[in-house]
Formats: C-alpha cells, sequence, structure tokens
C-alpha cells in the first residue's frame, strides 16, 4: 500500500494549506490567519452499581470553531465583524424602542452566511477535505491588544458556534466499510473519497 512515506508522488495534509469562505465577510479570505476544525464530544452518562461503574453514550455537542484574522484595513474587519452583530439584530440602545430589539437565531445565522472550511492541496482547486458548518453564529469577538512595544499585525478574532457539520468532501478511509445509511441528508459524504451532493 503507497503512502506518503514510501511514495514521493503523495503528500500528506499540511497546516499551511487551508481556505475559509465565510458569505458575508467577503473578501476576507486573504486576511485569515487561523482556524480551528470542527471538532465533537460524546458525552457520558454514568451508571453506579456497588462497586462498578457502568458507561453509556450520550448526546454529542460539536465544539466551536476559533477564527483569526489580521485586520487589513480593507475590508476592515472591525467594522465587518460590527455589521455581522447589528445584522444579526442587535441595536444600541438610544430610545426604548431601538433597546427593546433583540437576537435571534435565524437573523443571527442569516448575518454570517455559510461557512465552510476547505483543507486543499497543492492548488485551490484541489480539495482534499471540507468541513460545511450548519447553524453557524459569532458568539465572540476578541480585539487585538495594541502596544507601544509591539510592531506587529492588528488582528481580531471571532469564536463560531453551530449546531453541527457536514463533511462534504474527504478522501479514502483505507479498508474501513462504509456504514449503514439510514435517512441520510443531501449534505452526507456517503461514500469516502467521494464529495456529496451539492458540495462546491
Amino acid at each position: 500500500m503507497a503512502t506518503f512515506w514510501n511514495d514521493a508522488g503523495l503528500e500528506p495534509k499540511r497546516k499551511f494549506r487551508w481556505l475559509i469562505e465565510v458569505a458575508e465577510l467577503e473578501g476576507a479570505q486573504f486576511f485569515a490567519k487561523t482556524v480551528t476544525r470542527p471538532s465533537w464530544t460524546l458525552g457520558n452518562h454514568e451508571h453506579k452499581f456497588i462497586n462498578h461503574t457502568f458507561n453509556y453514550p450520550a448526546r454529542v455537542t460539536w465544539s466551536p470553531i476559533d477564527l483569526t484574522y489580521v485586520d487589513g484595513g480593507n475590508p476592515d474587519m472591525s467594522h465587518s465583524f460590527l455589521h455581522v452583530l447589528r445584522t444579526s439584530g442587535y441595536n444600541w440602545p438610544t430610545t426604548s424602542d431601538a433597546g427593546s430589539q433583540t437576537i435571534t437565531k435565524a437573523n443571527a445565522v442569516r448575518a454570517l452566511g455559510q461557512v465552510t472550511i476547505s483543507q486543499i492541496g497543492v492548488d485551490r482547486g484541489d480539495i482534499l477535505d471540507q468541513w460545511r458548518l450548519a447553524n453557524a453564529w459569532i458568539s465572540d469577538v476578541t480585539s487585538d491588544t495594541l502596544s507601544y512595544e509591539d510592531d506587529g499585525l492588528v488582528e481580531i478574532s471571532c469564536k463560531i458556534v453551530y449546531d453541527w457539520a457536514y463533511l462534504t468532501a474527504a478522501g479514502p478511509r483505507g479498508n474501513l466499510q462504509d456504514p449503514p445509511q439510514k435517512n441520510a441528508g443531501q449534505h452526507d459524504l456517503l461514500k469516502a473519497g467521494k464529495k456529496a451532493p451539492g458540495a462546491n
């Protein structure tokens, strides 16, 4: 079996070859610096019986995505993130009517738009794997600290929460067999090494 350590023609995934696309942060791709990929936790429920503990799987929780941009000025990332917050439904409480406006999940998801994280090969068109976040919205934005002692680039970070993530493109899984699929959605990755229907 050919692997990247015995075949020079094969290459593993590299940390610096990736793209993130956020629909409402158009034009910001060049300023993206770091991003965490989707990860999940399967909760555990313990049942005690005398001197024994039995474990049962509980709920699945998808961990937030941490995303950092360089604030390049064009687009101005501070302005872009504030625009997402305002579009989500936030308003400054300058009047009682404005102060009573609230944020809904639908508006927050719509304000950010579709989010995809792609691991690429030697060029942009070579997508090794791709994650698409479901119902994603921004929960935290953290601006960088300014200092006369630091001549680095100003950064701005955000945390993106979501309900789950689709793996819409991926490579083969070796000799593993595909599990049985029941009620598979149109975005599910049904076969290893293929794109799900509708995947970019």
